[in-house]
């Protein structure tokens, strides 16, 4: 399993449930998820975006969803930084840490419910790719955290 040790099984839950939370505040119940209008638009004036904070280089122009990921962890980094993470008690002053960010990120595109409702043989990364609008890769990564291997059973 591809997952960061630093993440225990139920800081991993406590992140998914928060990423669901926070698609739920912005009206998202199912793929793709809208990023870019989350990003720009937050709901309940959670953040204040700030576009400059994005890394153009980081962005494959050859991978049609490459942007995503990215602006999914810049969603991270604003919600792990707002009064609504504090409220939950999901971070402290400081916010997410790197690797909490970006499985806060997968997770946001990439929700584990949504995932383990696809067919077995759904989950592959071509097709959880064209579903969640996410790189490949990206894809691929997030199966392998959450352990759901190209059509086996959850």
């Amino acid at each position: 399993m591809n997952i960061s040790p630093s993440l225990t099984p139920d800081r991993r839950a406590e992140l998914e449930t928060a990423a669901l939370e926070l698609l739920h505040l912005h009206k998202v119940d199912r793929p793709p998820v809208p990023i870019e209008d989350i990003l720009l638009h937050p709901s309940e004036g959670l953040w204040d975006p700030d576009l400059a904070d994005l890394s153009v280089p980081s962005f494959n122009v050859q991978e049609r969803y490459s942007a995503r990921p990215s602006l999914a962890r810049l969603v991270a980094r604003y919600a792990g930084q707002s009064v609504w993470a504090h409220r939950r008690e999901l971070t402290g002053r400081s916010g997410f840490t790197p690797d909490e960010a970006r499985y806060f990120a997968s997770a946001l595109l990439m929700p584990e419910r949504w995932i383990v409702t696809l067919q077995a043989s759904q989950r592959n990364p071509a097709t959880v790719r064209l579903r969640f609008h996410v790189p490949t890769l990206d894809a691929a990564k997030r199966l392998a955290e959450l352990d759901l291997r190209p059509g086996a059973n959850p």
